[in-house]
């Protein structure tokens, strides 16, 4: 394959394109041109994904098995700070993906 970059002077313009007449081999020798940030530590990507629901389940179940089990003696004042938190964290999120840009 050609290293020559695709610009408008082989009359490619990546800014202006019209699909329905472009030439589907510009197209894609443009992107492959383009830098992904993508640095393939796929395996990483994906533990992360079950750390984080690991996580978020031993958390989100923690205020009702410190309610349940008398033997953890958690005080009141934490037990309603974690669950406000937890509530406050909750409705943030919900504001926040009402913006634009989310």
């Amino acid at each position: 394959m050609s290293t020559a970059p695709v610009t408008a002077s082989n009359g490619f313009d990546p800014n202006n394109v019209n699909l329905s007449t472009a030439d589907a081999t510009q197209i894609v020798c443009y992107l492959e041109l383009t830098h992904n940030e993508y640095d393939g530590k796929l395996g990483a990507r994906i533990s992360a994904l079950f750390v984080i629901g690991i996580v978020s389940t031993v958390v989100t179940f923690f205020p009702v098995v410190a309610k349940r089990v008398r033997w953890l003696r958690i005080p009141l004042y934490v037990y309603l700070f974690a669950r406000y938190f937890g509530a406050g964290v909750i409705v943030a999120t919900a504001f926040i993906h009402l913006l634009d840009p989310a």
